[in-house]
């Protein structure tokens, strides 16, 4: 049986990391090595990516 694994691309923004950390993801490292954000399921990696939207939409009013 295969593990789903929920990534997104890794982000040296300071909010992004924070948010990351709320939704009880990490930072880890991909199979080629490259940094990305781990989430240890699907709706972790939902809600970072809804917080993210957030922050987008305030940063541009």
């Amino acid at each position: 049986m295969n593990e789903v694994i929920y990534t997104e691309p890794f982000s040296d923004r300071h909010r992004d990391q924070i948010n990351l950390v709320s939704v009880g993801g990490s930072i880890s490292f991909d199979i080629r090595g490259n940094e990305c954000f781990l989430f240890p399921t699907e709706e972790a990696r939902d809600e970072y990516l809804a917080l993210k939207s957030q922050g987008e939409r305030r940063a541009v009013k």
